[in-house]
């Protein structure tokens, strides 16, 4: 298990890195007023693809084995048609009843961000089927080369062009995102062509039922944070607010890496007794070592945070530490999840996650409007709490856990040796 985790910690660590050239690029080159126009974007078309991943999302790795991929394919492509027109009509009729400055660029931006919605829709309902039908190579070149031609186009705009506008991350959205469309279209010719389609079992209800639950927790746990880009009075607020987010949010690849395990592992295996040890271990675990990354970003100092993103970041630094109990919470929760998930426990984790983004919506208005940027951090801060402690002590109760337990590690890393 522990070798599963670091190969998988490496490739998405990898991906990351690459993740983390686009942000700073976005954030020095175009300035913080670009980047804050950026990540309203991108949370603007995430909306909308979560709403559509009731249907096109991970959940449905399930059913793919199961169902007629004929029907289910269709009925995604239908659905998705459905979903990006309704968004627009939203964002339409939402533009004309308010005048805040995220609405007007909306209402810009409108038809880049439904014609991009649409493309990253399908792309990302393609991967999924090219994962439940175990592609995995190419699942996993796809994952790799869409950042990473993101990374180019957008260098070539803003080294080569010298073009620094919110335009040129567009383009270099249509241009990796479109390649791969193109590559993922291919990988279904081949899933097609040798699918065996007598297949015709296929209940659409199922499908919604248990998408509508999964996205729920999905939907709620992105605006826990990403709510208070609304909020924010600028554009260059948001773009520091965003780009520090996105940098303290790097410390939940441990946990994340681990957690794609916990959740194969618990799948796989019927030994509830283990699964409730490696569980709480590895919580532990990521925690400490997510403390540690923390602890490191404590004594770098502010100047070198400008220094690599540019003037308009220097409050990055006390954004991040502002952030980091937060995230150090969600460390330790985020395996929690997944072994919630792993024993079809959605429910539980949807209901965690909406008490974060309540908790959101009721604190924002009033910590932003009293503390500024540093408000959307507590109001953050928050929610990642009680997302986390829903979890957790739901966790504990379950499985009788004393509170004492959190503390032991000797008996847990003796245990850790012997796990394969």
């Amino acid at each position: 298990m522990v070798k599963k985790i670091i190969t998988t910690l490496f490739t998405k660590g990898f991906v990351a890195l690459i993740n983390l050239a686009i942000l700073l690029i976005s954030s020095r080159e175009l300035g913080g007023d670009v980047r804050g126009q950026v990540s309203l974007l991108i949370l603007n078309i995430a909306i909308i693809q979560a709403i559509n991943e009731i249907y096109t999302g991970y959940s449905l790795v399930y059913f793919i084995p199961k169902f007629s991929l004929g029907k289910l394919y269709r009925n995604g492509l239908f659905f998705t048609v459905l979903c990006t027109i309704g968004s627009l009509l939203f964002f339409l009729s939402l533009s004309f009843f308010s005048h805040k400055q995220w609405l007007i660029q909306l209402k810009e931006q409108l038809v880049h961000i439904t014609i991009l919605s649409f493309i990253m829709i399908i792309y990302s309902f393609h991967t999924v089927i090219i994962l439940a039908k175990e592609h995995i190579r190419l699942y996993n070149f796809l994952n790799f080369f869409q950042p990473a031609i993101l990374l180019a186009a957008l260098s070539v705009y803003v080294f080569v062009l010298n073009h620094d506008t919110l335009m040129s991350f567009i383009f270099s959205l249509y241009i990796s995102y479109f390649l791969s469309f193109i590559i993922s279209v291919y990988g279904m010719y081949i899933i097609f062509k040798y699918n065996d389609l007598k297949k015709t079992l296929f209940n659409r209800a199922h499908i919604f039922k248990n998408g509508f639950q999964n996205q729920l927790a999905n939907l709620s746990h992105m605006l826990s944070n990403r709510f208070n880009f609304y909020l924010i009075s600028s554009n260059a607020l948001v773009g520091v607010f965003s780009t520090a987010t996105s940098l303290i949010e790097s410390v939940l690849i441990i946990s994340s890496s681990a957690a794609s395990i916990i959740l194969t592992y618990v799948a796989n295996r019927s030994d509830d007794v283990n699964h409730v040890r490696v569980t709480y271990l590895l919580s532990k675990i990521c925690f400490s070592f997510s403390a540690l990354v923390v602890l490191i970003i404590l004594f770098i100092p502010s100047s070198a945070f400008v220094y690599v993103l540019g003037q308009d970041y220097a409050q990055a630094k006390s954004i991040m530490l502002a952030l980091s109990p937060g995230i150090l919470c969600i460390s330790f929760s985020t395996i929690i999840s997944h072994y919630f998930s792993a024993t079809g426990n959605q429910r539980l984790i949807a209901i965690a996650n909406f008490s974060g983004l309540f908790t959101t919506i009721v604190s924002s208005y009033f910590l932003i409007s009293k503390f500024q940027i540093f408000g959307a951090c507590y109001a953050t801060v928050l929610s990642y709490l009680v997302a986390s402690l829903v979890l957790i002590v739901m966790f504990m109760k379950e499985n009788k856990l004393s509170v004492l337990s959190l503390f032991k590690f000797r008996n847990d890393l003796i245990f850790l040796k012997f796990l394969k």
